[in-house]
């Protein structure tokens, strides 16, 4: 068996180990219960935390993070994000992320 047969298997392997990696599906989280005293600081805060977990697992948070957006444009690019991965980010942890990037990113 030739050297370029020999390398190529490993090439392969980590190639799958990779593309599998990024397809991985993690359970979602419960919440966490509502706090009484600053509830917009716990909230962004919190929607923070989720973006920066849930959006990182695809690509670069500075993707999002350099860019200012409506509210209605970011909605629109959660529900694409969405879309592509099932069950990764839900309805509830979409709206908490809204609220922290037009809190932070928003026009």
């Amino acid at each position: 068996m030739g050297l370029r047969a020999v390398l190529s298997v490993p090439v392969i392997l980590l190639m799958i180990a990779v593309v599998s990696g990024c397809a991985k599906k993690e359970e979602p989280k419960p919440a966490p219960a509502a706090s009484t005293t600053a509830p917009a600081v716990a909230d962004k805060g919190e929607g923070k935390a989720l973006f920066e977990q849930k959006c990182s697992v695809c690509h670069g948070l500075d993707r999002a993070t350099t860019r200012t957006e409506t509210k209605e444009n970011w909605n629109s690019i959660l529900k694409e994000m969405q879309e592509k991965k099932a069950d990764w980010i839900s309805d509830e942890e979409a709206a908490r992320i809204l609220d922290y990037l037009v809190s932070s990113h928003g026009k």
